[in-house]
């Protein structure tokens, strides 16, 4: 008995000694470049928001970069609704070694920004980072998107975006464009005014008065009253209160140029017919091509 116990406790002894040579052992390797038991990420953001940081000002800045030579990259941007349903902002560039991006003028709201990474046939999924934009203080109105690209010729939409606006049952707006570069051809009702069931009436009548877009379109000056009428989808509200799109704008594009839109006047009213106080609005950029 007292042998076995001897034998016993030398076995022990040796097995303490032992482990302790594999885990010196493994820790030298690790130092030297021998075993790697945390290999540096394929792709990696250097810079940019944290997750589901709100940034203060429309300007963001991305930066990356792969863990060896030869790498390429590619990125995008979406937006982000309500339902976190995604929508393309900026769709994917080509595969480049450009390893940061500037994006300026961006919307109100929640985006995704997706950058993926190849070494030669290794293409894993891309990175992601969704951050929220809040560089407007409402009550106020904006211009959403707050940049457009239309090609000469072409057709593209521009909304009246209203900002954390409570009760509002009517507006009047002036908004100036460069008549040389745009030509206003209609105007509709916004999808936050259908969203909230509302009818919108709005004069003058956009939609099919040819004498009323010809003098718009000479003079680059849109003067537009709208009023939210109470529906059976609405009823028994008055007015609404929120962020979204309350009128939508429809140019076209007539000679390459980057213009300004600018709101020169506004005037918000509740369902009293009393005046809201607002903030300065944010101007809008078109980019005709």
């Amino acid at each position: 008995m007292k042998r076995y116990l001897k034998l016993e406790k030398k076995m022990k002894y040796f097995l303490i000694h032992f482990s302790i040579l594999l885990i010196s052992v493994f820790a030298v390797r690790c130092n030297t470049g021998g075993v790697v038991d945390n290999p540096p990420p394929f792709l990696e953001i250097i810079d940019g928001p944290l997750e589901s940081e709100v940034l203060s000002k429309d300007k963001v800045v991305f930066a990356w970069r792969g863990n060896g030579s030869g790498y390429t990259f590619k990125y995008r941007m979406l937006s982000l609704d309500s339902d976190n349903f995604p929508s393309v902002y900026q769709d994917w560039t080509n595969y480049s070694t450009a390893t940061d991006v500037t994006f300026s003028n961006l919307d109100e709201g929640k985006f995704r920004f997706e950058v993926q990474a190849k070494s030669g046939s290794v293409e894993p999924a891309p990175l992601k980072r969704e951050f929220f934009i809040d560089a407007i203080k409402g009550p106020s109105l904006m211009f959403f998107k707050t940049k457009t690209d239309v090609m000469v010729g072409q057709l593209d939409s521009v909304g009246i975006w209203m900002e954390d606006v409570d009760g509002l049952a009517g507006f009047s707006i002036v908004i100036a464009f460069d008549k040389t570069k745009l030509n206003l051809v209609s105007s509709s009702s916004g999808s936050y005014v259908i969203q909230k069931r509302f009818q919108q009436l709005t004069v003058p009548d956009l939609t099919d008065t040819a004498y009323v877009l010809k003098g718009v379109n000479q003079t680059g000056r849109i003067e537009i009253t709208s009023a939210f009428l109470t529906d059976l989808g609405s009823f028994p509200n008055r007015s609404i209160s929120g962020s979204g799109k309350i009128l939508n704008l429809v140019f076209k594009g007539i000679a390459k140029g980057t213009t300004n839109l600018e709101i020169t006047s506004i005037d918000l009213r509740d369902e009293k017919g009393v005046a809201i106080a607002y903030n300065a609005p944010k101007s809008g950029i078109v980019e005709v091509q």
